[in-house]
């Protein structure tokens, strides 16, 4: 006789702990809450760095006064055009408060048709951002050596 009732014992048991793992997930948002305090974030989202990619798209109808590497010449407008080839290299960066001052290489290129000679620009640019409404926005730039070169490589 002892027999069934260590079986009904043992069968009571299993249904207990079969129920009990059948019920809701424990609540976890409390611990979460502690978890998110302690996880440090990498970079704040509008303290982010300018990238070479920002900069390469903030700069497309942007004109600048350059001159012929040679010094040959008057100085003309360039207007930085979508199409164009562009690479952007940071060379330095200085932040102060809500402004970024970066001073970058730049090479870009012209897309001329089958008649025109194509122009090369590169050199130094300084490029002024304000952070406004947590973005950084390109309010100036300053030619500190970009100049031109027609149908060769600068």
């Amino acid at each position: 006789m002892r027999t069934p009732v260590i079986r009904n014992a043992l069968n009571a048991t299993a249904i207990v702990f079969a129920l009990s793992a059948c019920g809701p997930a424990p609540d976890k948002s409390a611990d979460s809450a502690h978890e998110v305090d302690r996880l440090q974030p990498v970079q704040h989202p509008d303290k982010a760095e300018v990238s070479p990619e920002k900069i390469e798209s903030d700069i497309v109808g942007r004109v600048i006064r350059v001159s012929d590497v040679a010094g040959a010449g008057e100085p003309t407008e360039w207007t930085f055009d979508k199409k164009e080839f562009r690479h952007v290299e940071v060379l330095e960066r200085k932040v102060t408060g809500n402004t970024q001052t970066l001073v970058v290489f730049l090479t870009t290129r012209s897309n001329p048709a089958d008649d025109e000679e194509q122009v090369q620009v590169s050199g130094k640019l300084a490029l002024h951002y304000e952070r406004k409404a947590g973005q950084w926005v390109l309010t100036g730039i300053q030619n500190l050596s970009f100049r031109y070169s027609v149908g060769v490589a600068t």
